[in-house]
């Protein structure tokens, strides 16, 4: 899974919190004060949090609902700084509110559902930390705590929202995991049947649905963007009033996610250079990372700021190696080798990173392979969605003057070019010639020429052509992004089923 697919799901885990579901209780007192130290808490005004939720126990909220609320403030914040010291006292935390909700009564669908989702929270930060067996267990926790709290209370609309996010996530997953974690849950994978569950949830428009609609848009966008390849669904799905990037800077790092792979890269620019910043709010590292990312993309003169702040304050792991190779190729892209070289030296004295933009930049800095700078000039504006500045700057070089993995990266990047400026036929021709010359190559441009052939294939209906060439994405293992080429690959696969 990429960086952005990561942190877009741990964003949609933050929206999930639980809310009351019917008319009865909407006539609750405290359902006003929950609400608010619920906005508090994913917009990163914790403070203020902290403070909401002691006033909750003076208006009649539910206990579960209090432990719910406090756990997600302490998973937004070891999420979000990523501190040892934060992971720690989360898992201290709900170590107590698992054992006081089960001494609760279970006649309220609240009390089983309250523990699932802490429990899940658990599993994420698990999973993020590495701690893959111990997650498994708990998303066999969590799947069966829904199971029994659905079968209790089979009008809680909440169980099915959380086991179609698990349905769909589990999908996603690599075939040497996935027979484990359906074993573990009894749910079997399936991206496209998890999406449909939640957009039926969504499209039923009942009272708790509206309440939930922000969590269910976001989980729907974070899978039709990484796993369906479906970037304008992803887009449109977010366009409603709570997500308000002028007031929750969480809302606005997903907006400009979004809106980057859309190609609308100033746009994703405007949106994090407008969010709210400073005092109120707990200190959000990423979103300058995400800004320097979108700023090298558009090679602006000062796209090395914002990477420097991320590298210099966050304290966490994910994203510090990418960044570090970000400012690395700011620098040969000025023509500073020297300085090139520093940066990519600090990423090769790395310990194993985690995520597949870490590994990335740590692969190309222990590889010692300087990146050329046209292509990479090419690269980065391709990423921005700037496809004709791009398309330019290849074409003013013949493709005799690249050789060697240099060669495979331009017909590569002449491919994607041209799929992107619909010359379709053009983009199938320099596809075909990446898999010739890169097929047993350890860089990944085979194994997503493979997945792109495939999708030409399906959007022309030819549908034999197309599972063969996605069949020959999953038999291509490359070093680097395998797990997310191989994931969209098999989404491709369980889609054409309805298709084909």
């Amino acid at each position: 899974m990429s960086r952005s697919a990561l942190k877009l799901f741990s964003i949609a885990v933050l929206w999930g919190l639980a809310r009351p579901l019917n008319g009865q209780d909407t006539n609750h007192l405290w359902l006003n004060n929950v609400r608010v130290v619920y906005y508090q808490i994913i917009s990163l005004r914790l403070t203020e949090a902290q403070a909401g939720l002691q006033q909750l126990h003076q208006c009649g909220t539910p206990p579960p609902v209090i432990y719910l609320l406090a756990s997600y403030a302490d998973f937004v914040r070891a999420m979000v700084d990523e501190q040892s010291v934060s992971i720690k006292y989360f898992h201290q935390k709900t170590e107590r509110y698992i054992e006081a909700l089960q001494h609760l009564s279970p006649s309220s669908p609240w009390t089983q559902y309250a523990e699932a989702e802490i429990r899940f929270q658990r599993a994420v930060l698990q999973a993020k930390t590495g701690a893959y067996f111990a997650a498994a267990r708990q998303i066999w926790r969590v799947c069966s705590l829904l199971e029994e709290n659905r079968r209790r209370f089979p009008h809680f609309a909440l169980n099915q929202k959380s086991l179609a996010f698990i349905q769909a996530f589990m999908g996603a997953l690599p075939e040497e995991f996935r027979w484990a974690s359906t074993w573990l849950s009894g749910l079997v994978g399936s991206v496209t049947e998890g999406v449909g569950k939640l957009e039926r949830l969504l499209a039923a428009s009942s009272a708790e649905v509206r309440l939930f609609e922000e969590e269910i848009r976001l989980v729907i966008a974070f899978l039709r963007l990484n796993l369906l390849e479906d970037r304008q669904g992803a887009w449109q799905v977010l366009q409603c009033p709570g997500l308000d990037a002028r007031q929750n800077p969480l809302a606005a790092y997903s907006l400009a996610v979004v809106a980057g792979r859309l190609g609308r890269n100033d746009e994703a620019i405007r949106l994090l250079e407008a969010c709210p910043d400073g005092a109120p709010f707990y200190p959000f590292w990423q979103r300058y990372y995400l800004l320097g990312v979108l700023k090298m993309n558009r090679l602006d003169a000062d796209a090395d700021q914002p990477l420097r702040c991320f590298v210099r304050h966050f304290c966490g792991e994910t994203g510090r190696w990418d960044a570090c190779r970000k400012i690395a190729w700011y620098y040969l892209l000025h023509g500073d080798t020297l300085s090139y070289r520093m940066w990519m030296a600090r990423i090769a004295a790395a310990k194993h990173p985690q995520t597949e933009q870490d590994r990335a930049a740590y692969y190309e800095a222990r590889s010692e392979a300087i990146p050329n700078c046209t292509l990479l000039r090419a690269r980065l504006l391709f990423d921005g969605g700037y496809f004709l500045r791009a398309y330019d700057i290849l074409s003013r070089q013949p493709a005799s003057s690249y050789s060697g993995e240099h060669y495979l990266e331009y017909v590569y990047r002449r491919a994607r070019l041209a799929q992107a400026l619909q010359r379709l036929n053009e983009a199938e021709y320099y596809y075909r010639q990446t898999l010739e010359y890169g097929r047993y190559s350890p860089l990944y441009y085979a194994c997503y020429a493979a997945l792109q052939l495939g999708v030409l294939c399906e959007n022309a209906r030819r549908c034999a052509e197309a599972k063969k060439y996605y069949y020959l994405c999953l038999r291509i293992r490359p070093h680097m992004y395998r797990l997310s080429l191989h994931a969209k690959a098999k989404a491709a696969l369980a889609r054409m089923q309805k298709k084909c």
